[in-house]
């Protein structure tokens, strides 16, 4: 529900309500409140309950900053393990993202987008980036769909994807690492050209 922002960020989470909604006591959505605040999803305030988290400024920057790390870290690691058959299915979420932003789909454009980065850490063959990877991916969707929300900047995006595959396909580390960083730097340019003032400082 967060995630698809049936949940605003900063609303208060009504757990009787939730809970009688879900046919279940109020016991399970209390604990699955604490996993979602210990996920950085949630937010416990004390005597006023859970509410959905609110970014500030800063908390984007660095999630954008540390996401761009380890995609660079990724691009140095994927040229030792890629396959034809990885590279096969990258060019498929290209070609699959190029159709949902010529139909204007932007939330199919984001799923494959999605599979596309954790396809990327998954050639990485790197079982602890993997997990670190997995562990803050859900917090960065309260608000990476923003920024691709136009289809200029699906278009950008997905020039940028091919980049990354071109880079990979040479076995260049560097040019590979280079491709990946750069990707998630430009993602956190188009997320602040199209957030403006929503943030919290």
């Amino acid at each position: 529900m967060i995630l698809a922002h049936e949940l605003e960020l900063g609303a208060r989470i009504n757990e009787l309500a939730l809970a009688a909604r879900l046919g279940i006591s109020r016991g399970p959505v209390r604990e699955a409140c604490r996993t979602l605040t210990q996920a950085g999803l949630l937010e416990n305030h004390a005597n006023r309950g859970f509410f959905v988290r609110k970014l500030a400024h800063k908390d984007v920057i660095d999630l954008y900053d540390l996401r761009a790390g380890l995609m660079r870290l990724a691009g140095e690691l994927i040229v030792q393990h890629i396959t034809d058959e990885n590279l096969v299915r990258l060019r498929t979420f290209v070609d699959g993202m190029e159709v949902a932003r010529m139909q204007n789909d932007t939330a199919r454009f984001q799923e494959l987008n999605a599979g596309f980065h954790a396809a990327l850490v998954e050639a990485a063959d790197n079982r602890r980036l993997q997990e670190v990877y997995d562990g803050f991916v859900k917090e960065m969707r309260l608000f990476r769909q923003r920024g691709l929300a136009s289809s200029s900047a699906m278009a950008a995006s997905n020039q940028e994807h091919q980049t990354i595959i071109d880079a990979i396909a040479t076995r260049d580390a560097a040019r590979a690492a280079a491709a990946m960083a750069d990707h998630i730097l430009q993602g956190k340019a188009r997320f602040f050209s199209a957030a403006g003032d929503d943030l919290e400082e």
